[in-house]
């Protein structure tokens, strides 16, 4: 069995340690940003409106406000971390993007009106797909300082979840466009795979606070500490 070196770049690197507010706001983001994909249920809304029927149809805004807090605690905890911080940073500006288009296409769209309406589950699932990127790639960034097989595991459980899941959403959208009533189910699905996906990102959220090498609950200095 390989054993697992952690890698030292040379230069002058000032340490720090990230403040408890990147795990708080994890904790407080969660929560809104899941059970906004399920409660209200925005897809049986939207497939109410499609239908011509009156209804109270709306994008998944509660999860739409928990990903803020999720964006802000991930580009804190991997602050100016090279390649992965920037990568976290224009994943969460898309998702912060297609976030508000959903919403200024939400407002135009009309019953029956399925080309538009193809173009907002594309936003919607996007979006989604954009913040478990966010997720993802602050998670690969503790795997990578950590070395944790668990933090390794659960970056692969997120990369093969969402990539389901986008592959499934972008099925509800050809649907969508195809006015085929697959797309309830279909984007159900997919509603399913994010779920999964986050709650994954979630469990990795437990392991990095748990993981002391990473000093992430300022409890005491790290054992060890690399910064890439």
């Amino acid at each position: 069995m390989a054993i697992l070196e952690k890698k030292q770049i040379s230069g002058f690197i000032s340490p720090r340690w990230m403040k408890p507010r990147c795990v708080r706001y994890w904790e407080i983001g969660a929560i809104p940003a899941i059970l906004g994909l399920w409660m209200p249920d925005f897809v049986g809304q939207y497939a109410l409106k499609m239908a011509g029927n009156d209804n109270y149809a709306f994008p998944p805004l509660l999860t739409y406000v928990g990903a803020i807090f999720l964006f802000a605690a991930c580009a804190h905890a991997i602050e100016n971390m090279g390649t992965h911080y920037k990568l976290v940073m224009v994943a969460g500006w898309s998702a912060i993007t297609l976030a508000v288009l959903s919403v200024l296409i939400h407002w135009a769209l009309k019953p029956g009106d399925y080309e538009l309406f193809a173009g907002l589950v594309l936003c919607i699932g996007l979006c989604a797909y954009a913040a478990t990127m966010m997720f993802y790639f602050t998670i690969s960034k503790a795997a990578e300082i950590g070395m944790e097989t668990r933090m390794e595991n659960t970056r692969k459980a997120v990369m093969i979840l969402s990539h389901a899941a986008l592959a499934v959403g972008a099925l509800s959208v050809v649907a969508a466009y195809l006015e085929s009533s697959l797309w309830i189910p279909l984007l159900r699905a997919a509603v399913v795979l994010f779920s999964i996906a986050w709650i994954s990102c979630r469990i990795g959220v437990y392991f990095f606070k748990e993981d002391k090498s990473i000093g992430v609950t300022f409890v005491k200095p790290p054992d060890e500490q690399f910064w890439i």
